[in-house]
């Protein structure tokens, strides 16, 4: 007959810990990458847990089965210690043989999730954060916890595996509710480690930031050029860099370094002393994001691009929106100028300033406006027109209309700054399609068309309106957006039926908004798909030579290496 020797439930224990520290570090590494992912931005992280996979995080199967185990463990428990309901205790008294049956079922649980953590190591599967300065920081100290109830819960297997005569004082159900109350408090518990290191993180950003505003009174020749808006800043920023960058030694802000430590590291790294003119995109998540950045570089000349319901969730308002990103022309000194899209009716309707303006405009007659827009697959063509009676035409080898606005706000700053007509159509027409935000490559015969950098509602409708020009099968891959608050469903609905109107298929790679969007598009061939490999498998199966495939914002990574690598 089989017996139960003095050292098993020490060995159980320990594996059981062993695959249960390895799904615990899997955990905290997820946690502080989606923290990391938003920026450290409570808003912005408390703002996924309303995406479908964000909730999907908390509320799935094993979950709801470790919070059931949880509940069971804590009334076998309490069971000897607490008067229950008479009802009760007769329930426990009667079936705890049967609950006890709760803890080996959650050992089984953790070895499955470690084996899945390790596997998922191996393969290089599991979300890490990007090893930066301070995640070099707070990634050991946030890992304290669980290296010490990992320590405290084996030392104590160890003493009873050395002392066998008190093996049973070890109770497994203890020790199984311990894990797995630790295990369901990991968000909070990384959460709370990532918030308390935050006034040591927000010290060295502020002595940054603080080192970047010395340094930046010290460049009293530099002209700086803010840009700001819902959409179409990177853009705008790339077309001015490269129509003044012959005449004037410029530098600009890179990719994703719009924010206040992003900033910070430019001046500090890259505007040196001799550079005329600092182009600096600047992007925020709440009101006062805009000021502060004003206050790092002090622009003199800014450009707002347009405004829309992006980043809603962490604004609160439209109207906060607004507010937030006026915040550049309100820092404007008295001499500045306020370079303005007049087609946008949150910009034409909230412009009060008393800054020197340029009013820019794709539909209107303003101080400068654009006429003959023509667009195409290859490139797009149109007339410059000034308020004082001067004209050009231009033809660019960029790709889609909607770049119309973004050229006439970076025309129009190379006008202020003395550049010469003859110059500036020069160099509009030396301009390439990298430059406007989008990615060209010819895969299997079909053409891809990469706009992943980043997504917004009008971005989306001026890449689907691009799409019209091409001849064959059309098909566009993207998530829902996020971050749009209660404006969610409208957009989502408008954008849905935008893809019926051009596209044969349609892959939705998040379910959040699929349902609105799937009902306004009217089409048959939209599917929600967030596999990569599958994703790329049904293109290859729909697409033909001569056929174009959109790839919109956070597509799945997978896919971009299949498709552009």
């Amino acid at each position: 007959m089989f017996s139960i020797e003095p050292w098993m439930p020490v060995a159980v224990g320990l594996s059981v810990l062993f695959f249960w520290l390895l799904k615990e570090a899997k955990s905290f590494l997820f946690w502080t990458y989606l923290w990391q992912l938003k920026d450290y931005h409570i808003g912005r992280f408390l703002s996924h847990f309303d995406t479908y996979n964000g909730k999907k995080i908390l509320s799935n199967p094993v979950s709801y089965l470790k919070y059931l185990i949880f509940l069971v463990l804590l009334l076998l428990l309490g069971s000897s210690t607490i008067d229950y309901p008479q009802s009760l205790s007769v329930f426990l008294s009667k079936y705890s043989i049967y609950l006890i049956g709760a803890v080996p079922l959650l050992f089984l649980i953790y070895v499955f999730e470690g084996l899945a953590a390790l596997w998922g190591i191996m393969r290089r599967k599991i979300r890490t954060p990007k090893m930066t300065a301070k995640v070099s920081f707070i990634l050991p100290v946030i890992f304290i916890p669980l290296g010490v109830i990992t320590a405290v819960f084996a030392r104590l297997f160890l003493n009873d595996y050395f002392n066998p005569t008190k093996w049973m004082s070890f109770d497994l159900i203890p020790f199984a509710s311990g894990i797995l109350a630790f295990d369901i408090l990991t968000p909070l518990i990384v959460s709370f480690m990532v918030l308390i290191l935050q006034p040591i993180t927000v010290f060295f950003k502020w002595k940054t930031i603080n080192s970047a505003k010395k340094k930046r009174e010290t460049l009293e020749n530099l002209l700086v050029v803010g840009i700001t808006g819902s959409y179409g800043k990177s853009s705008t920023k790339e077309f001015l860099k490269f129509l003044l960058s012959e005449d004037f030694k410029v530098v600009s802000t890179e990719r994703n370094e719009n924010s206040e430590m992003g900033i910070s590291k430019c001046i500090l790294e890259n505007v040196k002393e001799g550079y005329e003119i600092f182009i600096c995109e600047m992007g925020a998540y709440n009101r006062g994001g805009i000021k502060l950045l004003c206050e790092i570089a002090k622009p003199k000349i800014g450009i707002l691009t347009g405004i829309n319901s992006q980043h809603l969730s962490t604004f609160g308002s439209q109207k906060n929106i607004v507010k937030g990103k006026f915040e550049l022309i309100d820092s404007l000194p008295s001499e500045g100028l306020a370079v303005l899209n007049w087609d946008n009716g949150l910009i034409k309707d909230n412009f009060k300033s008393s800054v020197a303006s340029i009013k820019y405009s794709a539909v209107e007659k303003q101080d400068i406006w654009a006429e003959d827009i023509k667009g195409g697959k290859e490139g797009i063509s149109f007339k410059v027109c000034f308020k004082n009676g001067e004209s050009f035409a231009v033809n660019m080898k960029i790709n889609g209309v909607h770049n119309v606005p973004n050229l006439l706000a970076a025309v129009s700053v190379a006008r202020k700054l003395g550049m010469e007509t003859e110059s500036i159509i020069k160099r509009l027409e030396e301009i390439d399609s990298s430059i406007g935000g989008m990615r060209f490559k010819k895969v299997d015969g079909f053409d891809v068309i990469d706009a992943a950098y980043s997504s917004n509602p009008d971005g989306i409708v001026s890449h689907l309106d691009y799409l019209k020009n091409w001849e064959g099968k059309k098909i566009i891959v993207m998530p829902c957006l996020i971050e749009l608050g209660s404006e969610g469903r409208r957009v989502h609905r408008e954008i849905g039926k935008k893809i019926g109107e051009v596209c044969d298929l349609a892959i939705i790679t998040s379910r959040d908004y699929f349902k609105e969007m799937n009902k306004s598009s009217g089409m048959k061939d939209m599917v929600f798909m967030d596999n990569g490999e599958k994703i790329l498998k049904k293109i290859k199966s729909f697409a033909k030579e001569g056929d174009v495939v959109l790839l919109e914002s956070r597509v799945p990574q997978k896919l971009i290496d299949k498709l552009l690598r």
